[in-house]
């Protein structure tokens, strides 16, 4: 099944409080309210596009896919690349427990990053 994944994304980005954030950027109560509540069966484009563009993100940065097919049916279909592997822990809370030694190497891998 196909789902909004919004939850992941505001928590990789350090959005503490999404529905605040994205009523903030535009959107109405109500929509923010069914987005973040996974209560949508069709999502319109110009939404998919205000929360990309307020994320730097893409649509299927979005996105997750869950199955319950445990054939092999499936193992090579683009929709794999959707499958959101085990959370890794928010990477805010990560940083923050760094100690400032090695926040520089951080700061030097996130420049080399942003190069590309």
């Amino acid at each position: 099944m196909l789902k909004l994944d919004l939850q992941r994304l505001f928590e990789d980005k350090g959005i503490e409080n999404p529905n605040q954030y994205l009523v903030k950027n535009g959107l109405t109560p109500h929509t923010v309210s069914r987005l973040l509540n996974n209560r949508v069966s069709s999502i319109s484009f110009k939404h998919l596009e205000a929360i990309c563009l307020l994320l730097n993100c893409t649509i299927d940065d979005l996105f997750a896919w869950e199955t319950t097919d445990k054939s092999d049916a499936l193992k090579d279909h683009s929709l794999q690349k959707l499958k959101r592997g085990k959370k890794k822990g928010n990477i805010v809370g990560k940083l923050k427990a760094l100690p400032a030694s090695k926040l520089n190497q951080v700061r030097d891998f996130i420049e080399e990053l942003s190069k590309n």
